[in-house]
């Protein structure tokens, strides 16, 4: 199963929704090389099925729907016809369609050009497509707040940094005391 891919810290639904400001949770520091790698997993899942495995599913969905009365050559040029039409689908993502497009309410005729399938394969191509992007994007944010975890770590802000700096832009820390822009104190 393709989750199994993602590192056990992230929250799946957190993942799938859209956030203004990205994933929305903390990422633990050096989460990026597993990101990545679970986007990679999700991206050599979209490998599309051979022309076997192709066959093979649609001689199951014809099994499985009603078959019009046809000559057996055209029943073949059907089945090439949608093997070749599905020729970038992945079989699992195939299967799933084939399954929904059985399961769909109605009576289901055997499908006679790859149209009536696509409706059921694009939603799962897409989520597949996205999860990888944004698992990609998650990994390039874990890998900006480690670096900048470690640019912190390399110069840290000491105690007295702080009022240095204040007082260098002349800004008032106190409530009562307004910051008064340079060149026009009183």
């Amino acid at each position: 199963m393709l989750e199994a891919a993602i590192p056990k810290w992230v929250d799946h639904h957190m993942l799938d929704c859209s956030v203004p400001h990205g994933y929305g949770l903390p990422i633990p520091t050096g989460a990026g090389e597993g990101l990545r790698a679970a986007a990679m997993v999700y991206a050599d899942a979209l490998a599309p099925s051979t022309k076997d495995e192709r066959h093979r599913v649609l001689l199951g969905l014809r099994s499985g729907t009603i078959v019009r009365d046809e000559h057996a050559q055209e029943a073949e040029a059907t089945l090439k016809l949608l093997r070749v039409h599905l020729e970038d689908v992945p079989l699992d993502i195939l299967e799933v369609a084939c399954r929904a497009y059985c399961n769909a309410p109605g009576r289901r005729f055997f499908p006679r050009s790859a149209g009536e399938l696509r409706t059921f394969i694009n939603p799962l191509i897409h989520q597949r497509k996205a999860r990888a992007a944004h698992l990609i994007r998650l990994a390039d944010q874990a890998d900006r707040e480690d670096a900048r975890a470690a640019e912190l770590a390399a110069d840290p802000l000491r105690p007295g940094d702080v009022q240095a700096i204040l007082a260098e832009a002349r800004i008032s820390r106190g409530l009562g005391n307004p910051i008064t822009p340079p060149g026009l104190a009183a």
